[in-house]
């Protein structure tokens, strides 16, 4: 950012100057006869006046101009809805309006600096950049001392991808509006997010001879900030300090609780959540708190009869506001329903999951009886879901429709959605088609009917009608990175790369700041029976997906994946090349191996260990060392050995797990596939990813390092012919020579994993190799078992084979009515 090294002296130019600037000029310009009597004068009088005029603080004068009379709000207000209303016919008359006003003798010019603000967002909003920088400048110019203007102008550039100077605009803000809430929050979070800590800590320390009521917001945030950061004890005073003092701000005692739960500590926050609680007893979220962290305790005492869960429930019912009783009642249903569920497939009793959730039926009974009516569809649905976890289809059929006869127009998605899901679950593919057919014709502003309908297709296997829709999706609705990722995926093809690469190229370059389609690259270059295996790429591609959204928990879980095959598997698959690279790199007149050989070797040692006559037959002297190049049989043995070893990746990096708890994922097929229940919190799921994760990557490990021998292969052979090229200089390769350079060995490379053959051609599936004589690969096993992290939930099931529980784990497990 060339921009961001201009020197703050240039910036502040711009502008008006700085007060601390104004006041030196002051000092050194002020009249050395100052105070004296003036000659012929009285008393100095008039000497003195004059100095009462020199002594207005112009720095005061604009300050006061930001303390509006009534009849100025009432004029501006008139202004900005004259504004808003040729806004909406034309941007162009809009613009017009406002630049006449500005000469209007009846608008005062203490809210000129207002006009211009909005002419700057009009421009902003047209793409007209530089014309809207140098609306904003002069909004900076004529009332410095007015923190919108510096804000709106940081986001400008913020926007702009100028971050150096969109840093050096809220510095030079706050030296006008030093204590600015907006303006100081908004410079602590933009140097967090650039890795500034230090200096975000140095603007809050200019708060500590400032009175906590004035600043006790811009603290908490300064808390966060320590949390987000990984110092979980300072955040943790700093909360207590602050909950002391603010005992009165219910978000306050939120945010403590979440650190707490984050942690693991369930009775801290459940302490927290009590001192709430006593301070402002009637603040629902904290009640909601209160029963997550009481159901949690209740289980992990294993104690199904949930007595801090329902003591908290009548507590809760006599002091929550009248607007959120109905809240209560289907909380402790949807508890009580978790519970019944648990109990079932426990098998701790001999009772029938139907006969379990009566008393949840008499809840969603009282949900209904005191909810909004404008509400009361959500909690049909969640009662047709209960009924069709304990196959009481019909139940949950009518259900279903009584829900969408009684939503909102604007609803009306969510529940046509849900009885498609009905009727797949049922096993009815064919009417839940129809109902998602209907609704596409009739709500196709809505992009998640087109997603249900792609997912339809590919939950019953049909894997080019799922591609045909979402094609036909993106025509409408071009801008979802959600349908764009779909299809990404569904471009894999065992033949050839190329067709899901240009569906990646073409996704990024349409949606370039979707997580979902950045974390499909990631799991394009994780896929060992892809060509372009590369782990380098695929860290790239997820650094990117968590940075631009998130929320998507599947990415934290594909970084999971590529930590372990980093620390892991990558250190295993270099030292068996260090043993067998000679093979490849032989003189012209020796027996030369190739990639392929290379890596049907690797599988050979990593499957079977040698026996002795297996050595002597393939020419191993008598110390074991193998005279034919081939793996090293006492080195197979330790790689073998070493892959039974998870010591030292057996957890979460500190990084990834404080990234990941920052995020707080909410969506994902594979987030949700490794979350126990919506108590888990993300480090509770990122830790069950792990060891999901482990197990897979341990059970394919063999895949994994064959696909890392086929690539440092290839680069091998590319890094041969690259110095055999610029050591020839014979004629007939010079166009070679100038085609083989450093800039543009990475294209080389590309293209050469490209024409390799890949994994699958090498290994053959099924196919008895004939040097071995046993199968290196099994026929089931190909590309599309990687296209996630998890080779099992890869496998096409279909939903009929299915228990109830995972069948609606998988049809609605990941789509929360509730949030």
């Amino acid at each position: 950012d060339n921009d961001g090294k201009e020197s703050d002296k240039g910036k502040k130019a711009e502008v008006a100057e700085s007060p601390s600037r104004r006041s030196s000029r002051r000092k050194n310009t002020s009249s050395p006869t100052k105070g004296r009597k003036g000659k012929g004068s009285r008393g100095g009088k008039d000497n003195d006046d004059d100095d009462d005029g020199r002594g207005v603080d112009p720095a005061e004068a604009k300050r006061a101009e930001l303390v509006e009379d009534h009849a100025t709000r009432a004029v501006f207000k008139e202004f900005y809805r004259k504004f808003r209303a040729k806004e909406r016919t034309s941007f162009k008359e809009a613009e017009a309006f406002a630049e006449a006003s500005l000469q209007d003798p009846n608008i005062p010019d203490k809210v000129h600096y207002k006009i211009y603000l909005e002419l700057a967002d009009l421009a902003k909003r047209s793409n007209r950049f530089e014309e809207a920088r140098g609306l904003y400048r002069k909004v900076c110019e004529i009332q410095p001392y007015a923190g919108q203007g510096w804000l709106e102008y940081s986001k400008l550039e913020e926007e702009c991808g100028h971050l150096n100077r969109c840093s050096s605009i809220l510095q030079n803000g706050l030296e006008y509006c030093s204590l600015n809430e907006n303006l100081l929050t908004r410079a602590i979070k933009h140097e967090e997010k650039i890795g500034n800590l230090a200096k975000a800590r140095q603007l809050l320390a200019r708060l500590k001879p400032v009175g906590i009521e004035k600043v006790w917001r811009t603290v908490l945030e300064g808390a966060l900030l320590e949390a987000r950061a990984g110092n979980h004890t300072m955040a943790r005073r700093v909360l207590k300090y602050l909950m002391h003092h603010v005992p009165w701000y219910g978000p306050l005692y939120l945010e403590a609780y979440r650190l707490e739960k984050d942690l693991g500590r369930t009775i801290d926050a459940l302490a927290i959540v009590e001192r709430g609680l006593h301070a402002i007893p009637r603040y629902g979220p904290l009640w909601f708190a209160a029963f997550r962290m009481c159901e949690t305790l209740d289980l992990l005492e294993r104690n199904l009869d949930l007595p801090r869960t329902m003591a908290t429930y009548e507590r809760a019912k006599n002091s929550i506001s009248r607007e959120l009783t109905w809240k209560i009642h289907l909380e402790t249903a949807q508890i009580l329903e978790r519970r019944a569920t648990l109990q079932a497939s426990t098998g701790g009793t001999s009772t029938s999951l139907d006969v379990l959730l009566e008393p949840c039926r008499k809840q969603f009974a009282m949900t209904t009886m005191t909810c909004q009516a404008n509400l009361c569809w959500k909690v049909l649905l969640a009662g047709g879901r209960m009924e069709l976890a304990a196959g009481n289809f019909e139940k949950a059929r009518k259900l279903f429709h009584r829900a969408h006869r009684s939503v909102p127009e604007k609803g009306k998605v969510a529940t046509l959605l849900e009885c498609s899901r009905l009727e797949e679950f049922i096993g009815n593919v064919d009417r839940a088609r129809a109902i998602l057919t209907k609704s596409r014709i009739e709500i196709t502003s809505d992009w998640k009917v087109w997603l249900e309908s792609v997912l339809v297709e590919v939950r019953g296997g049909e894997k080019d009608r799922a591609i045909d829709l979402a094609k036909r999706a993106l025509q409408i609705h071009t801008g979802t990175g959600r349908l764009w990722a779909a299809l990404v995926q569904l471009r894999y093809s065992e033949e050839t790369d190329e067709t899901q690469y240009a569906a990646l190229k073409k996704a990024l370059r349409a949606v370039p700041k979707s997580g979902e389609v950045w974390c499909e690259g990631g799991r394009m270059n994780l896929n060992p029976f892809a060509r372009c295996f590369d782990l380098d790429e695929a860290r790239r591609h997820l650094f990117f997906a968590t940075r631009f959204t998130p929320q998507y928990g599947d990415s934290f879980v594909e970084s999971l994946r590529l930590e372990l095959l980093e620390k892991w598997l990558l250190p295993v698959a270099a030292s068996m090349w260090d043993a067998m690279q000679t093979a490849i790199l032989k003189p012209e007149d020796a027996e030369k191996r190739s990639v392929s050989d290379l890596v049907r070797l690797a599988m050979q040692s990593l499957l079977v260990p040698k026996t002795a006559d297996e050595k002597n037959a393939q020419g191993d002297d008598d110390d074991g060392n193998a005279t034919n190049n081939s793996l090293d049989a006492i080195l197979a043995e330790t790689v073998r050995e070493s892959l039974g070893q998870v010591v030292g990746i057996n957890r979460v990096s500190d990084e990834l797990e404080l990234k990941c708890a920052n995020a707080d994922p909410n969506y994902g097929a594979l987030w949700f596939h490794c979350r126990g229940g919506p108590t888990d919190t993300a480090r509770t799921t990122l830790s069950r990813a792990r060891d999901l994760i482990l197990l897979d990557v341990q059970a394919n490990a063999h895949v994994y390092i064959a696909a890392l021998i086929r690539r440092y292969g290839v680069m091998a052979e590319l890094e041969h012919d690259f110095n055999n090229t610029n050591n020839n200089n014979n004629d007939e390769k010079k166009k070679n020579k100038e085609m083989m350079t450093v800039e543009n060995l990475d294209s080389l490379l590309q293209s050469r994993l490209l024409d390799a053959p890949s994994l699958s051609v090498m290994l053959q599936p099924g196919h008895v190799d004939q040097g071995s004589g046993m199968v290196l690969l099994e026929e089931s096993m190909n590309g599309n078992n990687f296209v996630t992290g998890l080779v099992e939930l890869n496998k096409h099931k279909p939903l009929n084979g299915m228990s109830l529980v995972e069948r609606k784990k998988a049809l609605f497990g990941s789509d929360a009515l509730f949030s």
